[in-house]
């Protein structure tokens, strides 16, 4: 059988959790695609933490379901609840516990990545008596080097060492070597960091791209919960 969506689950050592992103060819968008996309893939609609995203470093630890205004990253120690997000290029991030049914998802673009998104989460969980190093990492589809094109008034936001001069005015970032960057700076073993290295950009028929078709762009949906 072929499916509308690409299973993540076998990257993750709890075989408990089950965690899916949708392709292009899934055909419902908005929140009644995140209801079906849920219900296909064997969870329950009601169930679904739902982040309004806006782009931020904002994180929030979830124990009920539902909509949160202003936020980019939901977590859960309810193994009843599914985390979701949607995204069109930037990168969706799945947290797993090695052992515990706790497990995160949050959304990646080049501003929460800098505004501090990634540190706001290792900070939820150390605040909740847990470390990063618990976790396995899965960062799913999304716009690669070779597609995420930058000009002078953004490239100061980034490090050189994770960007490669075309010419005066363009220049190319690695976004995924920033976040991986980022956790190592936490003492994180990126062995437990999978990168599924398809480029959404690149990929017009399996993935949705901002970047590529502007407004008209839909949006792959990410989910992460208990099965």
């Amino acid at each position: 059988m072929i499916f509308d969506w690409l299973d993540l689950s076998s990257h993750f050592s709890n075989n408990q959790i089950k965690a899916f992103f949708s392709y292009k060819s899934f055909p419902s968008q908005g929140l009644e695609g995140r209801r079906d996309f849920v219900n296909q893939t064997g969870f329950d609609e009601n169930t679904i933490i739902i982040p309004k995203q806006i782009h931020s470093k904002n994180v929030v630890l979830q124990y009920k379901a539902g909509e949160i205004n202003g936020v980019d990253g939901v977590f859960t120690f309810n193994p009843d609840l599914v985390c979701s997000i949607q995204v069109a290029d930037c990168m969706p991030i799945f947290f797993s516990h090695l052992t515990e049914n706790k497990f995160g998802l949050i959304h990646v673009g080049w501003r929460g990545l800098v505004d501090g998104i990634i540190y706001e989460s290792i900070r939820l969980l150390d605040n909740n008596g847990l470390n990063i190093d618990e976790f396995e990492i899965i960062i799913g589809p999304s716009i690669q080097s070779c597609c995420f094109e930058v000009k002078n008034d953004i490239i100061k936001n980034f490090e050189k060492e994770f960007v490669k001069k075309i010419n005066e005015n363009k220049f190319k970032v690695n976004l995924q070597a920033i976040a991986i960057s980022q956790l190592k700076n936490f003492n994180y073993d990126t062995e437990k960091i999978k990168v599924i290295s398809d480029c959404t950009f690149c990929n017009p028929k399996k993935y949705h791209s901002f970047r590529r078709d502007g407004k008209d762009s839909g949006r792959m949906i990410g989910i992460l919960g208990i099965q």
